[in-house]
């Protein structure tokens, strides 16, 4: 047994440590000019919670977090089955390879999302 930290209102819940929590957010990078947009789609059968938090690291033979430089107001955005969100960061980057990270909500635990992507 496992003891997790919720993340809204400190407050605890216990989750069996041989079932963690299964969760999926499928999630689409592109860098534009001037801006990276993100999409993030909900493929379960059930809501899902995520923030609009975005981590970004970029690989120089190991993976270095990159500061945009932006703050993200800790706002929670509920997904229902199938819908996806749109989320845009004004930041220009070089050719490299990068990931986006996110994080989904659910039974009291916060899950970690990754995407790589090439610019």
């Amino acid at each position: 047994m496992k003891i997790v930290k919720v993340p809204s209102k400190d407050v605890v819940g216990v989750i069996n440590v041989s079932s963690p929590p299964e969760v999926e957010l499928e999630m689409d990078v592109r860098p534009r000019k001037g801006e990276l947009v993100i999409w993030v789609t909900n493929p379960n059968t059930f809501k899902v919670e995520t923030s609009n938090e975005i981590e970004l690291y970029e690989y120089v033979g190991f993976w270095q977090r990159i500061d945009p430089g932006i703050v993200f107001l800790d706002r929670r955005i509920v997904l229902i089955p199938g819908e996806t969100m749109e989320q845009k960061l004004p930041i220009e980057l070089p050719p490299g390879r990068y990931k986006v990270v996110k994080f989904a909500y659910l039974k009291g635990a916060k899950v970690r999302i990754e995407k790589e992507f090439t610019v």
